[in-house]
């Protein structure tokens, strides 16, 4: 059963593998890139690998459940299937294909999809805290690590990531001239 109960919770909150994987990959380039004597920075590089893993493959995975399976996902945030889970699924894939996207077309289209993804977050935050307060909803797709981590640290941790790039990024500009 403790097999189960893990593969069901790793599914369930696929974000934070995604995370493990963003920054495995952001190790593996770092090194590569030191190897090769070029000039990388950790936060920049860590930022482009979020958005791709979490945001991008992540978004596809939920955007899969809320359009395609809404009758199993309802009831996992303590919904009832309606339309509105067809909706939020066009949202999360086009933030997906964004934040996709993003790991090639520099800082600026990157800061687009993460403050997307932070409003967005951020909002579902203060309705799964909401839906806690008023209707004692406590179930895991409404109280669980997707409220903690999936709408609360992982937009913090993302607006951090891209603060920590945008010095780098400035300095760049500058010196090529933009």
């Amino acid at each position: 059963m403790a097999i189960r109960d893990s593969i069901s919770f790793i599914l369930g909150n696929i974000e934070i593998p995604l995370l493990v994987v963003a920054i495995v990959v952001t190790i593996v380039k770092l090194r590569r890139a030191g190897a090769q004597h070029q000039v990388m920075t950790a936060a920049y590089t860590l930022w482009g690998e979020t958005l791709f893993y979490c945001i991008g493959l992540g978004f596809i995975y939920v955007w899969y459940f809320h359009a395609y399976l809404p009758d199993f996902t309802a009831p996992l945030i303590g919904w009832q299937p309606s339309p509105f889970e067809w909706e939020l699924a066009w949202f999360e894939i086009g933030l997906a294909v964004i934040a996709l996207l993003s790991l090639w077309r520099g800082f600026e289209m990157r800061l687009a999809a993460s403050l997307v993804f932070a409003i967005f977050s951020f909002g579902a935050a203060a309705q799964h805290i909401e839906q806690i307060i008023k209707a004692h909803n406590y179930t895991p797709g409404n109280a669980g690590p997707i409220l903690w981590f999936g709408d609360i640290a992982l937009p913090l941790f993302i607006l951090l990531l891209a603060l920590l790039s945008r010095d780098a990024y400035e300095r760049t500009a500058r010196r090529i001239g933009a």
